[in-house]
């Protein structure tokens, strides 16, 4: 399930796609409008989509892959890790760089060394993935996970490395509507095999995720410190009150009201001290790590 979250406004993009198809064969970003910021996990990393991106005057913001060679403005040629050592002492980089030998993308290379607590706790935690995928783990991973890093086509003028690093929060969004749709929607768990049936209950949980995202998006899309997981729950205690409105508009608008009511009283995202919320970062980028 290929899924695109507008954050600014709730809208969502989606589309049913084969399951082993290649994220990369994804298509749902060339729907992306100009001046808009396009957010996307490392699965998604192609030098030739981020190229269309820019040709299309859209802005993207993404994690560095790190096989990937850089040129520097020199006309030196690096691997990543490479490059974060020649920097010395720096705690950030801003550097003008090529990305690929074959597609030659003007980019930023943006990177932030995070505070040793954080890098042990990284490292300790890919040496207990290794493990538990029988894997090996490289120098070179252990050493970048000094640092946190993204490359960009937004100019300088337009977004900071620090800006650059909350920004980046913003794409796990999507994952925690994933999260929700999953653990509390359940679109995951399908008991039968058969195939009419299988497919019946799919759809159907699907347009029950998507009714009540667009309940939520009627509701306190537009009060950014609300919990939306928080929100999903009361959507779901009212679920009966918003069925039996619907064949009536005017008694849905008031059903929808009573909701954004209580959303307005409860429903709070509870701040953090240790680690901030996303919205917390937004409100103050300094507090990032």
């Amino acid at each position: 399930m290929q899924i695109q979250l507008d954050v600014l406004h709730g809208q969502l993009s989606g589309a049913l796609e084969e399951g082993r198809a290649a994220d990369q064969r994804a298509t749902l970003d060339q729907q992306i409008p100009a001046q808009s910021l396009h957010l996307a996990d490392l699965g998604y990393w192609d030098l030739s989509r981020l190229a269309a991106l820019s040709a299309r005057d859209c802005w993207w913001l993404s994690r560095m892959h790190t096989q990937t060679q850089l040129q520097t403005a020199d006309g030196r040629w690096w691997r990543l890790v490479d490059l974060l050592a020649a920097q010395g002492a720096v705690t950030e980089i801003d550097l003008p760089v090529v990305l690929g030998k074959t597609e030659q993308l003007p980019a930023r290379l943006l990177a932030r060394r995070v505070p040793q607590e954080v890098a042990d706790q990284r490292r300790r935690r890919m040496r207990e993935t290794a493990k538990r995928k029988g894997r090996p783990i490289s120098a070179d991973q252990l050493a970048m996970a000094a640092w946190t890093m993204f490359v960009t086509n937004v100019p300088p003028s337009l977004l900071t490395v620090g800006e650059a690093v909350v920004l980046g929060r913003v794409r796990w969004q999507i994952e925690l509507l994933f999260k929700r749709w999953k653990s509390h929607g359940q679109v995951d768990y399908l008991p039968t095999v058969q195939r009419g049936r299988f497919l019946c209950e799919l759809y159907g949980r699907l347009l029950a995720m998507v009714v009540q995202h667009w309940v939520l998006v009627t509701c306190c899309w537009d009060m950014p410190d609300r919990s939306l997981t928080k929100a999903a729950q009361l959507v779901r205690l009212h679920v009966l009150i918003l069925a039996k409105a619907l064949p009536v508009a005017r008694r849905l608008s008031a059903a929808l009201r009573d909701l954004a009511r209580s959303v307005a009283v409860g429903c709070r995202l509870n701040p953090r001290k240790t680690r901030p919320n996303t919205v917390q970062l937004l409100m103050n980028p300094e507090l990032a790590p």
